[in-house]
């Protein structure tokens, strides 16, 4: 019988090499010193490419702070990182309803289920058991 998280973790490093290429960087500094900005969201239901991707954003703070806009909604919270691996803590968010067509629930989904990440030239691969995050500066 085949794990299951196994099998998700060998999906997740998959996709992380497949998209990174030899140049990926990892570590915190990797991801620190600008905001992120959300360009596509890939769920197990759905394919997203982001129209406003100013709506969508992260910053990863030296000091081990996230800050998250997520549409209408605001969010803080902290992260570490090893390696390749990024683990989101809890965040406090505002809880504005922002439209059935928001993409805030799952984008937050992603993000606070991250498992890990990778840096290629402008672009941040985020990877969750909720899905796949692409984000550029």
């Amino acid at each position: 019988m085949i794990n299951n998280k196994l099998l998700g973790s060998l999906f997740a490093a998959s996709l992380l090499t497949s998209g990174c290429g030899d140049d990926a960087l990892t570590g915190p500094s990797a991801v620190t010193g600008g905001v992120w900005k959300l360009q596509s969201l890939e769920t197990s239901v759905l394919f997203v490419p982001v129209g406003r991707p100013e709506n969508y954003t992260v910053e990863f703070r030296e000091s081990g702070a996230l800050a998250v806009k997520a549409d209408c909604n605001s969010c803080s919270g902290t992260y570490t990182i090893s390696g390749e691996s990024l683990t989101i803590g809890a965040l406090a968010c505002t809880r504005a309803f922002c439209g059935e067509a928001s993409l805030d629930t799952a984008f937050l989904a992603v993000l606070t289920n991250a498992a890990s990440f990778g840096v290629t030239g402008p672009e941040l691969r985020i990877l969750s058991s909720k899905g796949t995050a692409q984000l550029n500066r």
